[in-house]
């Protein structure tokens, strides 16, 4: 009976050394069967992006500049970096934009993309919102804070000039320009130039050459205090042929001084 039991026992012990040979050679087989599979498919792709990159059907046949108003398209074509003709897969159309962009800050933003045969370039121009002069030459700047050349006929637009003595205040008189520009509407294209005091007040002149002392910036209080003086403007306008200066510092007092020539 002894050497009956050992001997069953050996059969089960061998029965399953069987079994995890067999499951380790199926996981093998299939990992030498995947990455058969995926080398395959590598040097499938591979041969047929070599074959895309040496065929006529994948070269430009056209570049369609849209969007230029004042930059002109023959100055962008001039800065691509490709040509018709080219293989259009093997341009780096985001290296490209980033360049331009760089070489032409009137640019808010440029976008290219591929079609069949074609390259698109989207311009997006900025537009002055104020004016500022940089080593005696006039420049656009609009609320991105990027001064930028003046192109076409923006240097006759109605906006006003700014005076700073620093980035930091050129960036505070944008703000409130932004700020003032969405209550005020066309009143802003009166104003000819904007500065701050040495106190942070905010001073400027309009087209009859009337100095505004406008004061602080609040901006809580900005829609009223365009209001009020909309109407003492209107008010000393139909009195007087000519204002010196009107005085808006005290208006959180309730006061406001018209002084005319």
């Amino acid at each position: 009976m002894p050497k009956k039991k050992r001997y069953i026992y050996k059969q089960v012990y061998i029965g399953r050394s069987d079994k995890k040979g067999k499951k380790k050679f199926k996981v093998v087989l299939s990992i030498i069967v995947c990455a058969s599979v995926v080398f395959a498919i590598y040097f499938s792709y591979k041969k047929l992006i070599d074959i895309a990159y040496k065929s006529n059907k994948m070269t430009i046949k056209d570049i369609k500049i849209v969007g230029a108003k004042n930059v002109t398209k023959t100055e962008i074509r001039e800065l691509l970096p490709f040509n018709i003709g080219d293989n259009i897969l093997k341009i780096n159309l985001s290296q490209a934009e980033n360049e331009i962009k760089k070489l032409k800050p009137e640019l808010k933003n440029i976008i290219m993309h591929r079609a069949w045969q074609k390259v698109q370039v989207k311009l997006y121009e900025r537009i002055p919102e104020a004016f500022v002069v940089n080593n005696d030459e006039l420049l656009g700047v609009d609320f991105d804070d990027t001064p930028f050349p003046l192109r076409g006929f923006m240097s006759a637009m109605k906006v006003p000039k700014i005076i700073y003595t620093t980035d930091k205040e050129r960036k505070q008189l944008l703000d409130f320009i932004k700020r003032f520009k969405n209550i005020c509407g066309d009143f802003l294209s009166n104003i000819l130039e904007i500065k701050m005091s040495n106190t942070g007040d905010i001073i400027f002149v309009i087209n009859s050459n009337t100095v505004v002392f406008w004061g602080d910036e609040m901006p809580e209080r900005l829609y009223n205090k365009f209001k009020k003086f909309q109407k003492i403007y209107v008010d000393a306008m139909s009195k007087y042929k000519n204002i010196e200066y009107i005085d808006m510092t005290l208006y959180s007092l309730g006061r406001a001084v018209v002084k005319p020539v």
